[in-house]
């Protein structure tokens, strides 16, 4: 019975000590003042690299790249978004409002390999694996204390 304790166990903490996965997020900027704001950001490709941007003032406004890349008409109210799929620098601007301008740095994917020169993560696990980990070693434990007691009392004096 312990040993069948042990395993489950084992197999529970395997279950949940696999890597969890991250939501991917979007970044978002807002268009007030005839700014916007974050004028300038990073994002990185797989984590944060949809960017959404809102038109919070009273005119229309675009989001226009200087390299043509992306652009978009945004009257008030609307939004814009765009995924960024390529490392680099991207400026913009508004070309109704020539004098707003903006930013986005992108970073590559981050790494999913390793090598001998950098240090192994830890796994990510959520806290209910550490509640049911507790859990188990509680009921094993008082499983075997029990055990214990009951085979001392059997003993002849």
């Amino acid at each position: 019975m312990a040993l069948f304790a042990l395993l489950v166990s084992a197999g529970v903490f395997a279950v949940f000590a696999t890597p969890v996965a991250t939501a991917q997020s979007t970044t978002n900027v807002t268009i007030k003042n005839y700014a916007y704001n974050p004028a300038s950001f990073t994002v990185v490709i797989g984590v944060n690299n949809t960017v959404t941007w809102t038109n919070n003032d009273a005119v229309t406004h675009t989001v226009t790249s200087n390299n043509g890349t992306f652009g978009g008409t945004l009257p008030p109210g609307k939004t814009f978004t765009f995924t960024f799929t390529t490392a680099g620098t991207y400026a913009y601007h508004c070309s109704i409002h020539t004098y707003i301008k903006g930013t986005v740095i992108v970073l590559g994917a981050p790494s999913t390999s390793t090598s001998s020169t950098t240090a192994t993560s830890v796994p990510e696990f959520p806290l209910g694996a550490l509640a049911v980990a507790v859990f188990t070693a509680l009921v094993l434990g008082s499983y075997l204390v029990v055990k214990a007691r009951t085979s001392s009392s059997r003993q002849p004096l």
